[in-house]
């Protein structure tokens, strides 16, 4: 255990009981690392949902991404 964690655990060990119960639910709803609750069918099956949205909106116009980052850069207001 290194030093970061032992203060945390001290720190922890000073709150009052409710704080301790907050602390221990923001954790237990914090995913953990290498865990993930990303759903691919979902997120493909949205994508596919707007890119038809998209092709059906016949007056869809091209955004011109370039000119957009030229006139931030050159402090240009839209």
């Amino acid at each position: 255990m290194n030093a970061l964690e032992q203060e945390i655990i001290n720190k922890f060990n000073e709150l009052d009981e409710d704080a301790q119960q907050r602390v221990r639910a923001h954790i237990s709803k914090t995913p953990q690392s290498g865990s993930s609750t990303f759903d691919y069918e979902t997120w493909a099956s949205d994508v596919e949902a707007i890119r038809r949205r998209m092709g059906a909106n016949a007056e869809t116009q091209a955004v011109d991404v370039v000119g957009i980052l030229r006139g931030i850069r050159d402090g240009e207001d839209e």
